[in-house]
């Protein structure tokens, strides 16, 4: 795939071989024959993926090294793959439930030669009890919820210190309350939400960043579907929690 927007990447630090992993990158999400992605032209494929993944650099963990990143709910590996090929330095972890989806990941990060990259394949209810919980830098998540859900299924995977980073649109007030206060249940309740641009026609991108504080508390993230059923932060169990 020609890349149209070379200059954008070069001014976020990419180098000629990332330039050529992500023209490869998007050869594969074009030719495959399963369904990675709603978006099928290179255009959006630029502008949709690979931009609108590397708006995460405009926060200053991403500069670190070394970074060990997971990316909750990956799909196709947007934004994994993009950051893999971004972040030489970085460990990245694309955790996915559908089996399609973690070959297709796979896969493509051999054939790119993206050895910093990882398929971890399980629902993140499942996996925020096991040996990866508070083993991550960061954790981000994008078109995987509400901010609710998308607090309860990353927080419990952050280390003390660390960021979680929910890719989101227009958040409704309704979202917000219940958001922050899942987030602050969960020990992450020094929250910052950025506005970002990841092109010109962009329309309401924001990263939500909150920093994990506390422990999670042992109980989450609950039983698989519990988080997106009964949100935290909502109602009668805000009121519990508090």
């Amino acid at each position: 795939m020609i890349l149209a927007e070379r200059e954008t990447y070069r001014a976020r630090g990419l180098d000629d071989a990332a330039l050529e992993r992500l023209s490869r990158l998007g050869d594969a999400v074009l030719q495959s024959r399963i369904n990675v992605t709603a978006l099928r032209t290179p255009e959006d494929i630029e502008r949709g993926h690979f931009m609108d993944s590397l708006s995460l650099l405009d926060i200053d963990i991403f500069g670190r090294t070394p970074l060990t990143v997971a990316d909750v709910g990956s799909g196709g590996g947007f934004p994994a793959l993009v950051l893999a090929t971004a972040l030489s330095g970085a460990q990245i972890t694309a955790v996915e439930s559908v089996g399609k989806k973690c070959a297709f990941i796979t896969q493509t990060a051999e054939r790119l030669g993206l050895s910093n990259l990882r398929v971890l394949r399980g629902r993140a209810e499942e996996i925020g009890h096991g040996a990866h919980r508070e083993s991550f830098d960061v954790v981000v998540a994008r078109a995987v919820g509400s901010l609710s859900l998308v607090a309860e299924l990353c927080v419990p995977l952050v280390r003390l210190g660390g960021v979680v980073v929910a890719m989101k649109g227009l958040l409704s007030p309704s979202e917000r309350a219940a958001g922050l206060a899942a987030l602050a249940i969960l020990g992450a309740d020094q929250v910052e939400e950025r506005v970002v641009v990841p092109f010109a026609e962009a329309q309401a991108r924001r990263l939500v960043v909150a920093r994990k504080r506390r422990p999670t508390p042992l109980q989450y993230p609950r039983g698989v579907g519990m988080p997106a059923k009964k949100p935290l932060g909502c109602g009668p169990e805000r009121e519990a929690e508090a």
